[in-house]
């Protein structure tokens, strides 16, 4: 018997990666909205690991969203019986944009702001699921120790250029 030798694998592009990430976001013909909601989706419970039916995982994208299209409720880690985590608790904000919903760093500005004005209140015309998520925020604010954090992300399916970053 001969040995074939070692099997040869392709090596996988950045752009291979994506596209194969991509793949069931892009399943059937979702409408734009969709996509944009499949991708969040998938970006953030891959990326913090977390369920999609987590009570920690408030969806909001679409119109009143306040800028926040997905929010993940991070809870720092403690046994029972010990002291608080050094890490605290950080509640993840995601405004993400999908194929030509990103427009350049003028997207980025704008929906950055949007963020902050709904954090001070400053939006009134929310949906009652970003109304929900703010009241969770302004609760964790009230009572954040300096452990606590709020982190916004911003999410695209290509890399932002420097000017963008």
């Amino acid at each position: 018997m001969s040995n074939p030798g070692p099997t040869q694998e392709k090596a996988i592009t950045p752009k291979d990666f994506t596209q194969e990430w991509l793949s069931d976001v892009q399943a059937g013909k979702p409408s734009t909205v969709e996509l944009g909601r499949r991708f969040s989706q998938k970006l953030v419970t891959q990326w913090l690991d977390v369920s999609e039916n987590s009570d920690d995982l408030v969806y909001c994208d679409g119109a009143g969203d306040g800028g926040i299209d997905v929010a993940f409720l991070d809870r720092g880690e403690t046994a029972e019986g010990e002291e608080p985590a050094v890490q605290g608790d950080t509640w993840y904000l995601v405004q993400s944009k999908y194929g030509k919903a990103f427009q350049g760093i003028g997207t980025v500005l704008a929906e950055g702001q949007k963020v902050i004005d709904t954090l001070d209140g400053k939006r009134t015309k929310l949906s009652s699921l970003a109304e929900g998520l703010l009241d969770r925020l302004k609760t964790f604010r009230g009572s954040a120790s300096e452990r606590d954090r709020l982190v916004l992300v911003f999410a695209t399916e290509s890399p932002l250029t420097e000017d963008e970053k």
